[in-house]
Formats: C-alpha cells, structure tokens, sequence
C-alpha cells in the first residue's frame, strides 16, 4: 500500500491543476480524496456525497479508472437495472449513453451481453490515488470516506450471499496488504467483524452479520436482493 501522509483536501480550481498535482506526490503529505475536479478550463465540477460514495465502491468493485481520468462502469445483463441505478445518479459527469456489449465467448461458444457506461476523464486524481503501476490498490485515506453506501455498493459488485447466509466480499485481486486494510476498515469504520479465507476473502463474521445487513440493505437494489438473507 503507499505510503501516504496528510495535505488537507485536494481541491482542483482554476490554474493550479499543475501545483496540486505536485502537491499529491509529496510523500510527506497525505492524499485526501477530492470531490471537486477540474473539467475543463472554464468548468470545475464538484461531486455530492451521493456520487462520489458511489464512484468509491465502484472502483472497489468492478469499475476501472483509465489512465486519462475516465472511469468504465460495466454490469452483465441481468444487471442491467443495478447500472442504470448508477448511471442516473452519475449522468452528470458521464458520456450521455449506456451502451450494449455483446462479446463472443469461445470456451462456450456463446455470446454473452453486457451494459457500461463512461464518466468523462475528469478524475486523474482517483486514478492517481488508486493504482500503482497499473493494478488498483487500497489507499489509506479511504478510510474517510469509507461509509455504508460504498460498503453497499463494493458488496453489490462483489459481493456474495454464501449458501444464501454467509456474506462475503470477492477480494481476492487485490495484495493481502490490501485485503487486511479493508478488513481493518470494516471493523475501525463499523464495528463489523471479518476474516480472510484461504481464496482471500473477506468473510463477514458470524457476530456481525446482522450489523452487516443493516448496513448495507437500505442500499441493495431490487434485482440484487438475493444478495440478502
């Protein structure tokens, strides 16, 4: 995980896009997660609570932030209305479409179809944040903005309901330094208790499933209840 130290909130304003940058790699300062970002030359945006919960579980999830700042939003077509749930509270800072994707799958020889949609490249910043040398990483000022909505959401990517009982999260692709930070997150940010199986992941405790469910359920999307008791 980086190594990272605190340098107040990153705010993107007018011509000092190139001080803030330098600023966010000063290894003796700590990296706060923005929610206003620069967009243009004459456009600043400023994300709400809402949104910028919404982008964070993603990223945790199955969302991938390119180089250039634009982030892709993808769900198979079964979850199709759970993408559209994302892309009507995001449509302000995304591509005005959600398209369709249909891919061949050789080993089945079958066609599989998919929905995404792309916010604008505005958020540099998060990939900056997020990724070292292109794998996606657990950064330590998460924490902060570590809620129940972004629990709701990373659970809702990849999460899943074990023998329609055990919640667990598919962590598994990130390093066991990471999966213990999200671990130790879960518990320091809601008393939640977990522990790592031998596919590394994370397994909610026994204890704390019922803390868990009410912290993510006001959240769970009606074709995702399943995910639920």
């Amino acid at each position: 995980m980086r190594n990272l130290a605190h340098i107040g909130e990153a705010l993107f304003t007018f011509g000092k896009l190139s001080g803030l940058m330098n600023l966010m790699g000063n290894s003796e300062g700590s990296l706060v997660i923005p929610q206003i970002y620069k967009a243009r030359r004459n456009l600043i945006l400023r994300t709400s609570a809402e949104q910028l919960s919404i982008i964070l579980g993603s990223v945790l999830g199955d969302a991938y932030i390119y180089p250039q700042g634009k982030i892709c939003f993808e769900q198979s077509a079964d979850q199709k209305e759970y993408l559209l749930w994302k892309y009507n509270i995001l449509k302000d800072l995304s591509y005005p479409k959600v398209a369709r994707v249909i891919r061949f799958d050789r080993r089945y020889s079958k066609k599989n179809t998919s929905f995404r949609f792309f916010l604008r490249q505005y958020f540099r910043p998060l990939r900056h944040i997020f990724y070292v040398d292109g794998r996606k990483i657990v950064p330590d000022c998460l924490s902060e903005k570590f809620n129940s909505l972004v629990l709701a959401v990373w659970y809702m990517d990849d999460g899943h309901l074990e023998h329609g009982k055990y919640p667990l999260f598919a962590s598994e692709g990130f390093s066991d330094n990471d999966i213990g930070s999200l671990a130790k997150m879960i518990f320091s940010n809601f008393g939640v208790e977990t522990k790592v199986d031998s596919k590394r992941r994370i397994r909610i405790s026994n204890s704390s499933k019922d803390k868990f469910f009410k912290l993510v359920e006001p959240w769970v999307r009606p074709n995702l209840r399943y995910k639920l008791p």
